[in-house]
């Protein structure tokens, strides 16, 4: 189950490979990132500005649920611990080089600043929350994160919404619901501040303009199938397909061409 997915600056193609708890290269074999037979799934996926990998990796082990960062070809260390209890998801970084990771069971959201190596309590909201564990859907709550224009963006799948976080001297500010009635997984922004968000739940591609103006860009008829993470690239955008809820059971990566301005994406240059 391909879940989330990062273009490095030599166009690399990168892509957490969910259950099989590997990240897929499309310049060589894909790599194991927490050694042994632990027991982890991979979720979140960042780069920093020299272009090493961070992946989330939820796990019942606490020596390996946490941030791990890649040092060399197959050589992945922890980079920011966290407790077990963790849901961990989409992960992403303040142009500071704070990280902040999604735990879309508990509904929180997790930061950890530079020089710390563990992931502590950000924000608890009920913006945040899963509705219920009944179902995929239904007991993921915020799930995607990215940083834009100075805020904290994240979608909360189960209650079907997009938010906006003001970010006050590092510190959580208002939650303002910026959209409702969309059940996403990850998202992208553009430098233009274009939103495009993987539907998950409706195998849809939705783009929304920066005055609300919103657009299906593709569907199931163009081959996605549980769309969980996007890539702005230089003609388009990279969709991860088969996520939780695929049903045609043919992972992929969806390339859609359309004109796009330039990937937003903070990408800090991280210590050593």
């Amino acid at each position: 189950m391909p879940e989330n997915v990062v273009v490095l600056a030599d166009g690399t193609i990168c892509a957490t490979l969910l259950l099989a708890g590997t990240v897929w290269f499309s310049s060589g074999e894909p790599e194991r990132v927490v050694p042994g037979p632990a027991d982890a799934i991979l979720v979140g996926l960042a780069s920093d500005t020299e272009d090493r990998l961070y992946a989330a990796v939820r796990s019942t082990d606490g020596t390996v649920t946490g941030i791990w960062r890649r040092e060399a070809p197959h050589r992945w260390v922890r980079f920011a611990a966290a407790e077990t209890r963790a849901g961990l998801n989409g992960i992403t970084f303040a142009d500071d080089g704070t990280l902040f990771g999604a735990d879309s069971v508990n509904g929180e959201i997790l930061s950890c600043p530079p020089g710390d190596d563990t992931l502590r309590l950000w924000l608890a909201d009920d913006h945040l929350t899963p509705v219920s564990p009944d179902d995929p859907v239904s007991s993921t709550g915020v799930n995607g994160l990215k940083l834009w224009d100075g805020a904290l963006w994240a979608t909360n799948t189960a209650q079907g919404t997009v938010l906006r976080i003001g970010i006050d001297d590092g510190r959580p500010g208002e939650v303002k619901q910026m959209h409702t009635g969309i059940p996403a997984d990850d998202f992208a922004f553009d430098s233009s501040g274009t939103l495009y968000l993987a539907v998950h739940p409706r195998d849809t591609v939705l783009r929304i303009t920066p005055n609300g103006a919103m657009t299906i860009l593709a569907t199931e008829a163009d081959g996605l199938d549980g769309p969980s993470a996007i890539a702005v690239i230089d003609d388009g955008l990279l969709v991860t397909s088969l996520g939780m809820l695929g049903r045609r059971h043919k992972p992929n990566l969806v390339h859609l061409s359309l004109d796009v301005a330039d990937p937003a994406l903070p990408r800090p240059r991280m210590p050593r």
